[in-house]
């Protein structure tokens, strides 16, 4: 049997409503890779369309949308159709075969599962389903991703049968790796879509330009790439009028300083960028899904005045929503970008990280920059010395 004509049964066997004979043919597609994921995709390509122009779930969807989740291993795969290894090694055997790079995300939680950290949601929401992220994604990278931890979670028992599910604390970050893990970049937490396409297409480039000339030593890359960072955000300082000494390189801790305290000037600082903050119909349909039902007995004033009008009766309410996001991705792409970024390539650059490993490397930021290092199995969220009048401060093990 030819092996396409395989993974074609598969691929019809993954939906089946017989629980064992799915998990067993979802199982063989994973392994199979992209092209596993692929057969799924083909086969149910009518599905998959209608679903991202805004059909409605039933049970045989939600089949289909928990076969690709897993094939894929990324949860809502319908909206981006991307395949992320969660090995690290196979991830570079793809590398090493396809002549590229690997971006390799590291999370609280698992990237298939619906209550992974605030980060990673946000990422296979906001980010990686964009039509722009995701042609780039496919064509010049090879994904994976690793958990370092479970996501806290939170639930909220209203008493009546209401439950309100949260996780709380947690971050995540983007590593670009070559295609034998060397590190070539690093991008931590969210960032907006615009800022996220031109800094992994550098990041690509500079694996690129490693792979042909046989140099792989992307020290270069970081110490250009923290001076243009640096530089950027001592230009928007100046054109908010605040006083620079002119002439002199400034450290990130120099700038950081001038910000001041709070989120004011930072602010600021987001308003000179506002224009790459967007959401391209694609994300927009996804967001959507996310946001709970209107009370169908309070319609509001705007709902009932655009009801003749379909889908816009929907997504009009919604914008308020996307623009408060919007807004919130701007704050934290300028500080993540700005400041976190420009202290990690600071500890990249030096010469304590040019022996460590991978992980050596994400202990030292999820401790240092993200402030939840792994010794502290609460995570920040039990610190000594406030009294709660809790037994053993609701600490159990």
């Amino acid at each position: 049997m030819h092996p396409d004509a395989d993974l074609n049964d598969k691929a019809e066997q993954a939906v089946s409503a017989n629980q064992r004979v799915a998990e067993e043919a979802q199982a063989s597609l994973r392994e199979a890779g992209p092209k596993g994921l692929d057969a799924l995709e083909q086969r149910f390509a009518k599905e998959i369309e209608l679903h991202r122009a805004g059909a409605p779930s039933n049970e045989r969807w939600n089949r289909i949308a928990l076969a690709l989740n897993r094939v894929g291993g990324q949860y809502d795969n319908y909206a981006s159709g991307l395949y992320w290894y969660t090995n690290l090694e196979k991830a570079k055997a793809a590398a090493r075969a396809s002549g590229k790079p690997i971006l390799s995300l590291r999370l609280l939680g698992r990237l298939d599962e619906d209550l992974s950290c605030a980060n990673s949601r946000y990422f296979r929401t906001t980010l990686y389903p964009s039509a722009e992220i995701n042609q780039l994604l496919k064509e010049r990278f090879v994904l994976h991703w690793q958990s370092v931890r479970p996501a806290p979670k939170v639930t909220i028992e209203f008493g009546d049968g209401r439950k309100l599910q949260r996780t709380i604390t947690g971050n995540s970050l983007h590593y670009v790796l070559d295609s034998d893990g060397r590190l070539v970049d690093a991008l931590p937490g969210l960032y907006s879509s615009g800022v996220f396409i031109q800094e992994l297409r550098q990041a690509a480039d500079a694996a690129e330009d490693g792979r042909k000339s046989g140099n792989y030593d992307y020290t270069e890359h970081l110490k250009a790439t923290r001076e243009r960072l640096l530089q950027a955000w001592a230009a928007d300082l100046r054109g908010l009028h605040v006083s620079l000494p002119a002439g002199q390189s400034l450290s990130e801790a120099d700038l950081e300083q001038r910000m001041g305290s709070g989120n004011a000037l930072w602010q600021r600082v987001t308003q000179m960028h506002t224009i790459q903050v967007g959401f391209d119909p694609g994300v927009r349909e996804l967001m959507g899904r996310k946001l709970p039902a209107q009370p169908q007995n309070f319609p509001n004033a705007m709902t009932a005045s655009l009801a003749a009008v379909g889908k816009s009766a929907v997504e009009v309410p919604m914008l308020r929503t996307f623009s408060l996001f919007g807004e919130s991705a701007a704050l934290d792409t300028a500080k993540n970008n700005y400041m976190l970024r420009t202290k990690i390539f600071d500890y990249l650059i030096g010469s304590s990280a040019r022996s460590t490993t991978l992980d050596q490397i994400n202990d030292w930021i999820y401790a240092r920059i993200f402030l939840t290092p792994g010794q502290d199995p609460w995570l920040g969220l039990a610190p000594q010395g406030i009294f709660t009048a809790i037994d053993g401060n609701g600490e159990l093990r």
